[in-house]
């Protein structure tokens, strides 16, 4: 089996779904099942096919229709899983899939969630009806991360067969090193877009304005923390705040597992894997039902709100004023809970059938 994965971006940029793509990659080679990664945006040393179309509008790519083509001819792709639904790649993939009788997915990461219709409804709606629809509505299968997702990719595509998996991590990231409670602080991590909600974080930490913590806020730097930052000093709270920019590896570990409580006030998410990421380090996870993730998320450790500045305060305070005791309590138990619901030790299993179906 010879799959091929194709997003538009792959690069730290693209952020969690990055962190899905190669996951679910690297698991495959694991497994014996062959497996490459066509995009148009890559990080240095990464094992991917690097077409044009980094830096054009669409991420227009001239050569990535002969890149498959050259593949096919030589029998490397036996199907194709498509990553987004926004750009070029996606469409033009969707496109070539049928033309030559390829099974295809696509993994659609919540991009058609309500929030995001919301946002520049108009230009999206007339791509989706007069550009994708047609291709994307002969997939093989939509994949959708949540319950939630798949009702609403029913909903645009009522005659395309849905599959449900959730979005997974890996219980080997696990680590034995506790806490160790050398300064108190509230960790965010993922991208500077007003999407995730980071205003109304500051603002809930601004009003509360808890003594002895700090908010670190982690995400490669963009012209909406221009906003942020505004915000901060609006607010009065410029020695509270910490900006930490992109962090990456050993470091994004050490300050996933060394927060007190990690809070990801998202918008519209769909199970963001920075939540999962931070509970498998044992540490409390305050995010938003948007996030898609099971409601019993709010019974083993973590607290699910809605994205507005009360309900993230009232998380704050609550989670704030644990010992430090109840803390690692609430810590391990949310760990054990994404260990069960949300491990590739669980449900790799169902990835291998699902591509094994599509080539019956």
């Amino acid at each position: 089996m010879n799959v091929i994965h194709v997003l538009e971006d792959f690069s730290f940029q693209s952020g969690g779904i990055r962190t899905v793509v190669l996951d679910l990659h690297t698991r495959l080679l694991n497994n014996n099942i062959n497996s490459k990664i066509l995009t148009t945006r890559i990080e240095d040393g990464d094992q991917a096919i690097k077409v044009e179309g980094e830096t054009t509008p669409w991420r227009y790519s001239k050569n990535l229709k002969s890149t498959l083509k050259s593949l096919n001819s030589k029998n490397e792709i036996s199907l194709i899983h498509i990553h987004g639904v926004w750009m070029y790649p996606q469409y033009a993939t969707a496109k070539f899939a049928k033309q030559n009788n390829i099974p295809f997915l696509i993994t659609c990461h919540g991009m058609y969630e309500p929030w995001l219709w919301s946002q520049g409804t108009l230009k999206k709606k007339l791509y989706f009806n007069l550009v994708v629809k047609s291709a994307f509505s002969k997939a093989n299968y939509l994949h959708a991360i949540t319950h939630n997702e798949a009702n609403e990719l029913k909903a645009l595509f009522p005659n395309t067969p849905t599959v449900e998996i959730p979005n997974l991590i890996d219980s080997e990231l696990a680590i034995e090193d506790s806490y160790n409670g050398e300064e108190k602080y509230v960790l965010y991590v993922g991208r500077l877009d007003s999407k995730k909600g980071i205003d109304l974080l500051i603002k809930a930490f601004s009003n509360l304005n808890p003594k002895g913590f700090k908010l670190k806020i982690a995400g490669n730097f963009s012209d909406y923390k221009l906003e942020l930052d505004q915000l901060v000093v609006s607010l009065g709270i410029e020695n509270k705040v910490e900006f930490l920019g992109l962090i990456t590896g050993e470091e994004k570990i050490v300050y996933f597992k060394n927060a007190y409580v990690f809070v990801a006030p998202s918008h519209s998410e769909v199970v963001g894997m920075v939540n999962l990421e931070a509970a498998i380090y044992k540490t409390p996870v305050i995010t938003t039902f948007q996030t898609g993730l099971k409601k019993e998320w709010s019974n083993n450790g973590g607290i699910l709100v809605n994205p507005n500045v009360e309900e993230i305060e009232s998380a704050l305070k609550t989670a704030l004023n644990w010992t430090l005791e109840q803390r690692n309590e609430n810590g391990l138990k949310l760990h054990n809970f994404v260990l069960k619901s949300y491990s590739w030790q669980y449900r790799f299993d169902d990835w291998v059938k699902l591509y094994q179906n599509m080539l019956k």
